[in-house]
């Protein structure tokens, strides 16, 4: 026994150096890392029934951009759940790295048969191993790509949707000012009507003049709700409590940015770009296992009892690639490759558009906004006053100085728009490039 022993502990002391010699790849808290350094946000790990609340988030004074992205971050639940995919890839790097179990086979003597024994031992997984290994470590960083890529979208996302919540909010304001306003014209066309200054024509469309502008607050009003329910959702907090308060801080439109290093920037540092580019290395290691795996040679050790003695004799069995020199499989794996390839080109080019196409439109909104709140909104305010002064001097009516109201009512909701537009552009513009923008 004492042979068999000391023959035995070689084989089991290699795979044991195999085995705790087998990587995991990165973790959560690399993601994690990666995120923080690209955005300033990060997320832990939490359980599935739990609801996070990161330090920096308080609800005393409302929710601010920056918390609902920390919110989003460790409680949405799409987000949480894709983020279990590392883990998956993580125990397939693990199984990659495993040495397979002999097999061990005895035929038990029976009349004229002998008893035999044979233990079998696949030899190629010694040349195969660090290829699996190799390609599940890409499949790891792959993912962890994918996953910070996934987190750049959902900080898009919670952005955008403040903003839009922010927008409707405005919306809401500005509805009611234009049904009070509305309600003080037809009250005057009323009155001008006694007077015989005005027509029933003039009275009736002022009439619905007010109701539409009561109808479009009531519809205004449902849009800010479901504008709030849907950064609920992305928060991860439709279940928990929620503040009435979200908070809209000023957005300060900085243009100083060139499109072309933008681009260059973005790939760089777009974290799917990456992800492609470690599609097309596994897809070549995936070629070159295809091509490793036409050879199978195991060994084996064969002990027969025959006329008392027992024999031994170390064996071997080789499989002749002959005929089936795995063509399907080495055609698989070239097909892959050229798809990854073409994807990481594919990728590039969109990432080209994507940037190229967020900073026109970040430009379109500041210039817009620009435009309104330094062109247009000065004078139509100082008309306002113009307009005030010369009723009191008996030149005009009250009624042009309320038409000259709903102006400038109008013009501050399309500066709500065009602020609102400079919030997505910008949000999307970061995430485009894949991290945050500074000025340059």
């Amino acid at each position: 026994m004492t042979p068999f022993v000391s023959g035995r502990f070689p084989l089991t002391l290699l795979a044991l150096s195999l085995a705790a010699c087998t990587p995991q790849g990165v973790g959560l808290i690399d993601v994690a890392n990666d995120l923080e350094q690209r955005t300033g946000q990060r997320f832990a790990e939490t359980r599935a029934d739990e609801t996070a609340w990161p330090a920096n988030v308080t609800l005393d004074a409302g929710l601010s951009e920056d918390e609902l992205v920390s919110l989003a971050l460790w409680n949405n639940a799409a987000f949480r759940a894709t983020l279990a995919d590392l883990g998956l890839f993580r125990a397939d790097l693990v199984q990659a790295g495993m040495l397979p179990n002999p097999t061990f086979s005895m035929l038990v003597p029976w009349g004229a048969k002998p008893l035999e024994l044979t233990l079998r031992y696949p030899l190629e997984i010694f040349w195969l191993r660090p290829q699996r290994v190799e390609l599940a470590k890409l499949d790891v960083e792959q993912t962890a790509q994918r996953l910070v890529q996934t987190g750049l979208d959902l900080i898009r996302d919670v952005r955008i949707a403040h903003a839009e919540l922010s927008l409707a909010k405005r919306r809401v304001e500005l509805a009611e000012s234009a049904v009070t306003l509305s309600h003080a014209i037809a009250e005057l066309t009323q009155a001008r009507l006694k007077a015989g200054d005005a027509s029933e024509l003039e009275v009736t469309n002022a009439r619905v003049d007010a109701l539409q502008a009561l109808e479009q607050k009531g519809r205004l009003q449902r849009d800010c709700e479901i504008a709030d329910e849907r950064l609920r959702h992305l928060v991860g907090l439709s279940l928990e409590q929620w503040p009435t308060n979200v908070s809209a801080e000023l957005i300060a439109h900085d243009d100083r940015f060139d499109t072309e290093k933008l681009v260059e920037q973005a790939l760089l540092a777009r974290p799917d770009l990456r992800a492609a580019e470690i599609n097309v290395q596994g897809a070549g290691e995936r070629f070159g296992l295809a091509r490793a795996e036409i050879f199978n040679i195991t060994a084996s050790l064969n002990a027969k009892q025959i006329n008392g003695p027992l024999l031994a004799g170390p064996g071997l069995d080789l499989t002749l690639p002959i005929v089936n020199q795995n063509q399907g499989g080495i055609a698989q794996a070239q097909a892959r490759f050229d798809k990854a390839a073409r994807q990481y080109v594919a990728t590039r080019q969109r990432i080209a558009l994507d940037v190229r196409e967020a900073h026109a439109r970040l430009q379109q909104a500041g210039q817009s906004l620009q435009q309104w709140q330094q062109t247009i909104l000065p004078p139509l305010q100082a008309a306002i006053q113009d307009a005030e002064n010369a009723y009191a001097a008996g030149n005009v009516t009250y009624l042009f100085v309320l038409e000259t109201q709903r102006r400038w009512l109008d013009a501050q909701l399309k500066t709500a728009q065009a602020a609102a537009d400079l919030r997505r552009a910008r949000a999307e513009l970061e995430r485009s490039v894949g991290q945050r923008l500074k000025p340059a």
